[in-house]
């Protein structure tokens, strides 16, 4: 029982402590995430966003340790997050500097990319639905 324990902290101290922790987090993996298949990319030719799936999973894990919550907002914020973690590895894997994840032209850039190149735009969008539904999965205690 933690009645008496003063330095245990409250749920919503604990969800504001994991959109701290999250956001910093997200950026991070988005960066080494988008490298990753960068450098994949180059190497072999193709696309790689399989990647973005265990990114998501560390954040889902990040969220899940600092939040220990079990409400729905905690697995609503691993999904949000995701999303952008996404995006953010989509945008450095496609070569683009690191201060144009600020400008939103190029999240419009890489949506259009997904949608007009055939194949591996849809299997792009499928692989980082899933890594968004993995965050969304793991990112609180069932």
């Amino acid at each position: 029982m933690q009645v008496f324990n003063t330095r245990a902290l409250t749920q919503k101290q604990r969800f504001v402590s994991a959109i701290a922790v999250g956001i910093p987090t997200t950026i991070i993996l988005g960066i080494v995430a988008g490298k990753v298949t960068q450098f994949i990319g180059v190497a072999t030719g193709f696309g790689f966003a399989i990647i973005n799936i265990g990114a998501a999973y560390l954040l889902a894990m990040v969220i899940q340790k600092v939040g220990r919550g079990v409400q729905q907002r905690f697995s609503t914020l691993g999904a949000v997050l995701a999303v952008v973690l996404v995006l953010i590895s989509e945008m450095i894997s496609y070569g683009m500097p690191l201060i144009y994840i600020l400008h939103l032209d190029s999240y419009r850039f890489v949506l259009s990319v997904w949608l007009n190149s055939g194949i591996s735009g849809f299997l792009s969008i499928i692989y980082n639905a899933i890594a968004v539904y993995t965050a969304y999965s793991y990112s609180r205690f069932l």
